[in-house]
């Protein structure tokens, strides 16, 4: 039998409600809430929770939500379900979200129902997750507005009927069938990114005026599909449908062309990508701490541990802790312009002096050192050298690689690929893409063994790129050539400027890359298909830092920017005055990079709160009656967080 809750804490200190710490997850197994109530921390819903008319459920920022994943009637579903008839009002900010989700050890789509909203006339959804469920919001007879929130790898990312909804600056991605599926509602779907779905949008049938425009729409199998019995024409402006080219775009939207018994959707496609879509952020850069050398810092920090390294053109390398102080540094009498390998024992790095050095990571004493012979290629710049195993790999000016034991240094073997190498190697499992100067990428066992050797149009400076069973590199025209494992040709991309030493990076279905001419490039991995791109940066040597949802990047101008990778938006920009070769990394929450102003910068990343847009709840309504059910509101805005509300822990 259901039960009742309300759980009410109050202490009471001068006057004041003092709430209590953080407790242990609430368990609600078949609840009902019938007064307002507040949820915050981890909840965990085992059955079904009902919220009833006149009552509100307010969710705190990074409130938890879990559901068990129970199928009792056998459906394929999990049984679990949150029902609203009264108000909703989940508001989370960018950096403490809202997430609702399976609470199973491996999640999947459809482990638990939905958010069940029915007759409710205050729904409110701000930087929220919602994921692993069968139908996400399914809401009827609703009025809702959903902001800036993350739907994904559900069956279907909402299900709206009868219903009023404003959906907007949200990301829909990966729900098996539809994005966003309606019937019979008035919707407005603006400034949204709508990705790798089975159909982004979903109209089954419609009775009512509609707005979808501002929109990116990419990788869905179709973009837009009007359900099996919608006779009536479709007229669609202003989104992006992946391609500028109408007739292109036409091919991704399921309408008459397919099915000659349904409508046709019209399409005026946006001439491209289209900036400020998908969950809205601001970012402020703050100085934290600058540590100044005597030369250039292009070399690219590396953090292990509670340390941090950088090498130097002054020839040191230093060790230091997060308030930017030297644990040590070490003089290796000559240049080092390339990031070092770090393991629990020793740091390695190499120098312009042709040398090779593995010193004690905790006190900066020698273990050992190895050189190698002159070239004429010797100069600016040198490939970072990297661990493979029990093996430190030395990718050499005079177009040697060069494998020594970790352990003493002492030489295993080499290839000689016949050109100088400016890129740090690739490892990757049993093999080691190489990228030479001259051109050539090749692949070799970790015995030094070719497997392959593939010849490019123009030198390659930058390291190369792992993809899903295959290898991505960027030659020095700026032309991105993709590879298989066995060294087949995949696709290929001419960025139309050139690209020296920032090599591209790939996370998850995309791939990031920075040019020489200023623009920053987002393209899908399996294609090379252009997402979207950013100019007027500076010119880009760098290689780029992609982690949750951002890019970090200098440039020559030395102006290190922070881009959403979802939106292609410019977040915040930090002026470090020296050009800015190296790779950013975070080092105990903070941004490190090295400028040639001749320091080492340690930035704090702090969000700054972009507000949001209720209007559209807080306007009287108008007096619908759908499918001879009545609905009427008195327009007065609710108040949602009253004194005396019970909070739920």
């Amino acid at each position: 039998m259901a039960r009742v809750l309300a759980l009410v804490f109050i202490f009471s200190l001068a006057g004041c409600v003092k709430r209590p710490e953080p407790a242990a997850p609430l368990l609600l197994q078949n609840a009902e809430i019938r007064q307002d109530t507040v949820w915050q921390g981890q909840v965990v819903i085992d059955g079904s929770v009902k919220v009833f008319k006149g009552a509100t459920l307010t969710l705190l920022p990074g409130t938890d939500v879990a559901f068990v994943p129970r199928d009792a009637d056998r459906d394929g579903l999990g049984d679990a379900v949150l029902i609203v008839e009264g108000s909703l009002h989940a508001e989370g900010t960018r950096g403490n979200p809202i997430r609702f989700h399976s609470a199973a050890a491996i999640p999947k789509p459809g482990d638990w129902l939905e958010i069940r909203i029915d007759f409710s006339r205050h729904t409110y959804l701000r930087y929220c997750e919602i994921r692993d469920s069968a139908y996400t919001l399914h809401a009827h007879f609703t009025r809702g507005l959903m902001e800036d929130c993350a739907v994904r790898h559900n069956i279907d990312g909402c299900r709206l009927g009868q219903a009023r909804f404003v959906i907007r600056n949200s990301l829909f991605e990966h729900n098996q069938g539809k994005g966003i599926n309606f019937r019979n509602s008035t919707v407005d779907i603006r400034g949204n990114i709508i990705r790798y779905n089975g159909s982004g949008i979903f109209l089954f049938e419609n009775d009512r005026a509609i707005a979808v425009s501002g929109n990116n729409f990419y990788g869905n199998q179709e973009n837009f599909r009007l359900g099996d019995f919608y006779t009536g024409d479709v007229a669609l402006s202003g989104n992006w449908w992946g391609t500028a080219d109408r007739e292109e775009a036409g091919r991704t939207v399921f309408d008459r062309k397919y099915d000659p018994t349904i409508g046709t959707v019209t399409l005026q496609p946006a001439g491209a990508w289209i900036s400020g879509t998908g969950p809205r952020e601001a970012l402020a850069l703050k100085d934290a701490w600058t540590f100044p050398v005597g030369g250039y810092v292009d070399a690219s920090p590396r953090v292990l541990g509670d340390a941090l390294f950088t090498g130097a053109w002054d020839g040191r390398l230093y060790a230091q802790n997060r308030a930017g102080g030297t644990r040590w540094s070490r003089d290796l009498e000559d240049v080092i312009d390339s990031a070092v390998a770090v393991d629990e024992r020793a740091v390695y790095v190499q120098t312009w002096g042709r040398e090779v050095f593995a010193l004690d990571r905790y006190d900066g004493r020698e273990l050992w050192r190895q050189s190698y012979e002159a070239s004429p290629a010797d100069d600016h710049r040198q490939g970072g050298v990297v661990r493979a195993g029990d093996l430190l790999l030395v990718p050499a000016w005079n177009g040697t690689l060069f494998a020594f034991n970790r352990s003493d240094g002492a030489r295993r073997w080499s290839y000689a690929s016949g050109h100088a190498l400016r890129a740090t190697p690739l490892v990757v499992e049993d093999r080691v893409y190489l990228a030479d100067s001259g051109g050539t990428l090749t692949a070799l066992d970790l015995n030094g063994a070719p497997l392959w050797r593939q010849r490019l149009a123009a030198g390659l400076l930058a390291a190369p790129a792992l993809i899903p069973d295959g290898v991505v590199v960027v030659d020095r025209e700026g032309t991105l050539t993709a590879f298989d494992r066995a060294g087949e040709f995949r696709w290929q991309r001419h960025l139309q400027q050139v690209s020296y030493y920032g090599a591209p990076v790939v996370e998850g279905a995309a791939l990031y890359i920075g040019t020489a001419g200023g623009t920053l490039w987002k393209l899908d991995v399996e294609t090379g298909a252009p997402v979207w791109s950013l100019d007027g940066l500076g010119p880009v040597y760098a290689t780029p830092l992609v982690t949750e949802g951002r890019l970090y990047i200098g440039d020559n101008d030395g102006v290190l920017h922070v881009v959403g990778t979802d939106n292609g938006d410019l977040l915040a920009a930090f002026p470090a005055a020296g050009a800015i070769q190296s790779t950013p990394v975070f080092y105990q929450g903070r941004l490190v990079f090295g400028s040639r102003l001749g320091a080492i910068h340690a930035l704090d990343v702090e969000g700054v709160h972009v507000p949001g847009d209720k209007s559209e709840l807080l306007e009287p309504d108008v007096e619908e009656h759908d499918e001879g059910v009545p609905h009427s509101h008195s327009g007065e805005a609710e108040d949602l967080r009253p004194a005396g509300v019970p909070i739920l822990y």
